[in-house]
């Protein structure tokens, strides 16, 4: 039976830091559905008509703005939110860009530069003749964070936010650890198609219409974000579970990656860590998912889904 379509939230409802003393704008039942209105990353900033020039006026304050927060009956700290994405609906066009300081290179490349993509076809064509399908995936989807305070709409945590993992696409759900009463959600930063890492800060940065479904899963015991992908080869032969690891260091945020992948494929699997560590270096696929938004990076290690059963 489908889901009852209960909920909606327009765009005259983003909020732009992430606060866990905000007020909800709707409360949601775990299993219900949810459709929200995303603006664009850039909350309006760039439009078909900007200029490169008018680049440096952008207020990295007003970028990636938030819709919601949900609050999910039920969730208390130490429970798993999951947000499953039934659907993304993207605007007739949307904007990349290179804007000043931000970038893996923005010493070597500092703009300004921005470019207008017409993505109604479904795909855009870069130089002649290269098509590139549209992949609609969510930059940003997070819950409060853990300590009070505000905190930058545009940094990931382990509470999630702009996590920018190319895989939150249509039929992708990720787990988000709770940290509290209520979660919080918030979800922002569609993008038409986006690169692992996006290197250069921007994605085809788009507005959209989106469809979630929001679940609740009781002592998850999560320390960082999981997502179950959709097939990233587009040949629907593998579906994966990314493990997040998220921190100002690579090499940490690689081994937190690593462990969380250790210990549940360890349990899914009832053998000890050390044998679960050597399969994953043979099954498990590390990525840099996201390495822009200071100071922290993004990476994941992902596991085929099927050995979790």
């Amino acid at each position: 039976m489908p889901l009852k379509l209960t909920n909606h939230l327009g765009r005259g409802t983003a909020h732009a830091v992430w606060d866990r003393d905000l007020a909800p704008e709707l409360v949601v039942e775990p299993g219900d559905q949810v459709s929200l209105a995303l603006r664009d990353p850039s909350n309006g900033q760039i439009t078909p008509d900007t200029t490169p020039v008018a680049l440096s006026q952008v207020d990295y304050a007003q970028m990636d703005p938030l819709s919601g927060p949900l609050f999910v009956k039920g969730a208390q700290p130490g429970d798993a939110v999951a947000v499953e994405i039934v659907d993304i609906s993207l605007s007739p066009w949307g904007w990349s860009a290179i804007l000043p300081d931000l970038g893996l290179l923005a010493d070597r490349y500092p703009g300004p530069y921005v470019k207008i993509w017409d993505v109604e076809p479904g795909y855009v064509e870069i130089g002649k003749g290269n098509r590139f399908d549209l992949q609609p995936m969510l930059g940003v989807i997070g819950v409060a964070p853990r300590l009070p305070g505000q905190y930058s709409s545009t940094v990931p945590t382990a509470a999630g936010g702009n996590i920018d993992v190319k895989f939150a696409q249509k039929g992708s759900r990720l787990l988000l650890p709770v940290f509290a009463e209520g979660a919080l959600l918030s979800l922002g930063d569609a993008h038409a198609l986006q690169g692992d890492g996006e290197l250069n800060g921007t994605a085809i940065e788009c507005s959209a219409d989106i469809l979630i479904k929001v679940d609740l899963v009781r002592d998850a015991g999560l320390d960082a974000p999981v997502l179950d992908t959709p097939d990233p080869t587009g040949q629907r032969q593998e579906r994966y579970r990314s493990f997040l690891g998220i921190g100002p260091d690579l090499w940490e945020a690689a081994r937190a990656a690593s462990l969380q992948a250790v210990q549940a494929v360890s349990a899914a699997l009832k053998i000890e860590e050390d044998e679960a560590y050597a399969l994953l270096g043979i099954i498990g696929d590390l990525r840099i998912h996201e390495i822009v938004d200071k100071p922290n990076w993004v990476v994941g290690c992902m596991v085929p889904l099927r050995i979790f059963g």
